[in-house]
């Protein structure tokens, strides 16, 4: 099998030849292959060789982009400031929505500006080189998460009990715009979106806000992408089990669910994710970026990788995955403990 035929089988929970290798791989790469962070991030010929370089040394069964895209091109596309600096995220140094009155400005905005363009040349240069044999994901956020980076986390969460108004008519006025970037990057050669629902989880907000405010114009998104034959992969931190949020995922038009961390140390429990969706999608691995892999050493990691791979050992539909995003300062020789596990898992 190649990437995209490995993907695909594991993604319809058929058998593969091996466990496919996804982990949200982008942050580390942008250092030991950029020509800088930033470029790595943002410019579509430094990006394109970050990620080519990347599968060719991990063999990776998927090229995973988007950091760049969530935390600095969209929020600038939509009026707030944003730096770039050299060796770290972009950073909003200034949000856009302060009353309600800003949302009309918001509603008229043209999210293709020319670094978004820069951004999708990068993953049309990536498809042309991969003939198709690797499948491109893209990190992707929600409207709610949109709107947190326009109007400040803050803000946001004192929104929903004190102008409940301004949170749904923002998130309103970012759906069809969140539908029409995923296009963007859909025809650009993007097939996997995933949704990094960080501001949305259950260690953030409760079930019933989510319910209440998220829901709907997630839903609206989600299924407008699925439809247009992108395979949407819901990443969310936080008990999605206890809290029924899973429930509320399962009702959309997904693909996957990669769940995330719980606490700084500790990740769901795969088993009882897969006991609760059995074979309706596939579930992604959830090894923590912020444990072993970031502190330990390349031994400790070896180990760690092969629990997660022994765990998930008789699973259909399984992915290998990070719970979330790989700090920029992993340990190359921490990554490579990892990555060398995940492909010799099952070699005699």
């Amino acid at each position: 099998m190649d990437p995209k035929e490995r993907m695909d089988a594991a993604i319809r929970l058929q058998p593969v030849d091996r466990v496919p290798n996804a982990p949200f791989y982008e942050a580390p790469i942008c250092n030991y292959f950029g020509k800088s962070f930033r470029a790595a991030l943002l410019e579509a010929q430094a990006m394109a060789d970050a990620h080519l370089a990347a599968v060719d040394e991990f063999k990776f069964d998927w090229i995973m982009v988007g950091m760049g895209l969530i935390g600095g091109i969209i929020p600038e596309a939509l009026g707030c400031e944003v730096s770039y600096p050299e060796d770290v995220f972009p950073i909003i140094e200034k949000t856009s929505v302060r009353s309600a009155a800003d949302i009309d400005a918001i509603a008229g905005s043209n999210p293709l500006t020319h670094r978004m363009e820069d951004f999708l040349k990068g993953i049309a240069i990536l498809k042309q080189k991969l003939n198709g044999q690797v499948p491109i994901a893209c990190e992707y956020i929600s409207p709610f998460t949109i709107a947190t980076r326009l109007r400040g986390t803050t803000g946001i969460m004192e929104d929903f009990y004190d102008d409940p108004a301004l949170l749904r008519a923002l998130q309103e006025a970012l759906v069809p715009i969140d539908i029409a970037i995923g296009r963007a990057l859909i025809d650009a050669g993007v097939e996997y979106i995933f949704y990094g629902a960080d501001m949305e989880c259950p260690l953030l907000i409760s079930p019933a806000h989510y319910r209440e405010f998220v829901h709907e114009p997630t839903t609206k998104v989600v299924n407008a992408l699925a439809a247009m034959g992108s395979r949407v992969l819901p990443h969310m931190c936080g008990d999605i089990i206890k809290t029924g949020i899973v429930d509320m995922l399962l009702e959309m038009d997904i693909h996957g669910i990669m769940p995330g961390n719980l606490t700084q140390e500790s990740v769901l429990n795969l088993r009882e994710l897969k006991d609760k969706c059995g074979n309706q999608v596939c579930i992604f691995d959830n090894l923590n970026p912020n444990g072993s892999l970031l502190t330990g050493t390349p031994d400790e990691v070896a180990k760690e990788t092969r629990a997660h791979l022994e765990n998930a050992k008789t699973m259909t539909g399984y992915i290998f995955s990070t719970s979330g995003t790989t700090s920029p300062v992993t340990p190359r020789a921490n990554f490579e403990a990892m990555n060398r596990e995940v492909l010799n898992f099952g070699n005699p």
